[in-house]
């Protein structure tokens, strides 16, 4: 076993069986623990299984890859995200509820605005008096109206609201609830259902079918739960049922200084009040930072006095503040900066060779990016933006044809991925939808279509259609369309080459997400596979050649040795849109964890001058958080 800190240890050796909180700073060594937690309770009982619950599906990967020394980890331990535990408890026992077989997920949110309009449709509601939408200019405002509407459905589903509390936290919307139950019977007769929906079914389950439970509490006597903080009332409510009055032994391990997801309804009171009340928990602090520097913990103690303790032989480090005149200078000095780096090769403190995978540019969000983004183009350093779990919708007709056609042969009554189906080969619109030889028709209509390789495309859904959704032959159906894209070769025009090259590289990215979803074992079916590419279980590692660009955000959970904080101004970090102090902290939390992504280095800026939108420049004021830094 690696070595432990004398703290680590008490965590890791605590006694089985008890309840466990464990407040972990940055940078203590969190993912150590827990995972040798996990190796000491199958290594130290006889059958027991453990559930380790993760934010991530990468922290999940990474996880498995340290415990993958084990005999019977796949038998004994399951590591995998909430939504992961309760989509397999929603496959298997969704049944007894009342759902319909193999749900489909609409990850998309412009899929769930489609069903929402949808639903009003149905029952027959004026969309435009609805909205309030009485002209051109405030047409405007509809999308705004929507997405509003989405949010507070979210709302109501992450704090598993009632219909009574629906009614109280709604009451000057007196058409809430219904506005509400419409959309819900709307998905559920498109045969679907939304990202929130996944832990609030998997909930109801496991209190409405008590023995649905007590099937995982008789395997499973051990629950270890990572990134605690970021809890929502609905992950923590699952937590609880899942666990009901038998299984005790739970470990919940976080940082209330890194809570920065309270737009999903996150809090991290949850860890650190009821979680203590609910299960009589036993409290530990891992507080040394082994991984960063002296001059990193020293900024990150600025922001939380006192979160952060320097362990012994670490190193010194550096850090800079600097003000621009405005966004460009910035961004030629951060780009100035990572050339000169990259000239000095090593440095006693940097392991290895200095290079730009072990730096990167943090912001509050992607559009501080755009004068750096212009910067880096002209001056030839490559770079990339990194992103969530979700994969992109594919941009070729064929990745489109491919990713649409798979929903349809899964649930032919899934009449919004259709309609796009059919914008996509220019066809028309079926009149019903829920026919199983859909796919047949649409392939037939395919053929008489006036499109670029409309008889390819009527090909693909030909093979879909043929596909046993129980055991798809993925690798062939990847064969085949392989050599007949690669055989076109001089049999199309020159413009028609970017579609092709397209085309290709989004086939090959298919295949790369089935023979992850195969080596990850994460099922057989095409109804699985299609749920795992929705949970982000598929996405490729993010292992870009060039400087890495990310939010706050998409940058949790990961460090680099050189970080590079950049647009530091009153209004962008902390957002403007922060105005309550419960706002106002996350936002401090948020800058917390920008800081401690640096393991040596980390350069901190800011414009004195920013454009605007609309193209003119505006004077900026420095961030509150950089005030805090430079005292």
């Amino acid at each position: 076993m690696l070595n432990l800190s004398k703290s680590q240890e008490a965590v890791v050796h605590a006694e089985i069986g008890q309840p466990m909180q464990v407040l972990a700073a940055a940078g203590s060594g969190k993912t150590r623990v827990l995972t040798e937690r996990v190796r000491y309770l199958i290594e130290n009982t006889r059958k027991d299984g453990v559930i380790a619950l993760t934010f991530t599906n990468k922290a999940a990967e990474e996880m498995q890859t340290r415990l993958a020394d084990l005999d019977e980890l796949d038998e004994r331990c399951w590591v995998a995200t909430i939504h992961a535990v309760a989509q397999r408890i929603l496959d298997k026992y969704g049944h007894t509820i009342g759902l319909p077989s193999e749900l489909h997920i609409y990850e998309r949110d412009q899929d769930r605005k489609t069903v929402f309009l949808q639903s009003l449709r149905e029952n027959n509601v004026d969309i435009d008096d609805f909205l309030n939408v009485g002209d051109e200019k405030t047409r405007k405002d509809r999308e705004r109206i929507i997405q509003n509407y989405l949010e507070q459905f979210s709302v109501v589903k992450r704090e598993l609201l009632t219909e009574e509390e629906i009614k109280e936290k709604y009451p000057s919307n007196e058409s809430f609830l219904r506005i509400y139950q419409e959309y819900q019977g709307a998905l559920v007769r498109s045969g679907g259902l939304d990202f929130d929906d996944i832990l609030v079914y998997a909930h109801r389950i496991l209190m409405e079918q008590p023995w649905c439970a007590q099937i995982y509490r008789a395997k499973y006597k051990h629950l270890c739960v990572d990134e605690a903080q970021d809890l929502n009332k609905a992950q923590y409510e699952f937590i609880k049922v899942l666990c009901g009055d038998k299984v005790k032994s739970v470990m919940m391990v976080g940082d209330p200084n890194q809570m920065i997801f309270g737009f999903n309804g996150s809090s991290s009171d949850y860890l650190c009040k009821f979680f203590p009340l609910d299960f009589s928990a036993k409290i530990f602090e891992l507080k040394e930072n082994y991984r960063s520097s002296k001059s990193v913990i020293r900024l990150a103690n600025k922001l939380k006095p006192g979160s952060q303790i320097e362990a012994d032989f670490v190193l010194d480090g550096q850090f800079e503040i600097s003000s621009y005149k405005n966004e460009e200078e910035e961004a030629i000095s951060i780009s100035n900066k990572v050339n000169e780096l990259l000239l000095q090769k090593t440095n006693t403190e940097i392991e290895g060779d200095i290079s730009l995978s072990n730096m990167v540019v943090i912001a509050r969000n992607r559009f501080v990016f755009l004068a750096l983004e212009k910067i880096l183009s002209e001056k030839g350093i490559p770079y990339s933006l990194k992103k969530g779990e979700r994969q992109a919708e594919p941009s070729s007709i064929f990745g489109k044809v491919l990713d649409l056609a798979i929903r349809i042969r899964l649930n032919p009554k899934d009449w919004i991925d259709g309609k796009k189906l059919c914008t996509a080969l220019k066809i028309e619109v079926p009149s019903l939808w829920g026919n199983d030889n859909i796919l047949l028709e649409m392939a037939n209509a395919a053929r008489q279509s006036s499109m670029s390789f409309c008889d390819i495309y009527a090909e693909l859904l030909d093979a879909i259609q043929a596909l046993d959704i129980e055991q798809p032959n993925i690798p062939k159906l990847y064969d085949n369309f392989n050599k007949i894209i690669k055989d076109l070769n001089d049999a199309h025009l020159p413009k028609e080459d970017n579609e092709l090259e397209r085309s290709l590289q989004e086939l090959d990215d298919f295949r790369k997400c089935w023979t992850t979803f195969k080596r990850k074992g994460l099922g057989e079916s095409l109804a699985s596979f299609r749920n795992a590419i929705a949970l982000g279980q598929v996405a490729d590692n993010y292992d870009p050649a060039g400087l890495t660009l990310s939010t706050v955000h998409t940058m949790k959970g990961l460090e680099k040795d050189i970080v590079f904080l950049m647009g530091m101004c009153e209004g962008i970090f902390p957002d403007y849109r922060a105005n309550t102090k419960k706002e106002l902290e996350e936002e401090l939390n948020s800058a917390f964890v920008a800081i401690t992504r640096a393991k040596r280095w980390i350069f901190v800026s800011y414009p004195l001058q920013r454009v605007m939108p609309w193209g003119s420049s505006k004077s900026q004021s420095v961030s509150r958080f950089v005030k805090m830094l430079q005292m």
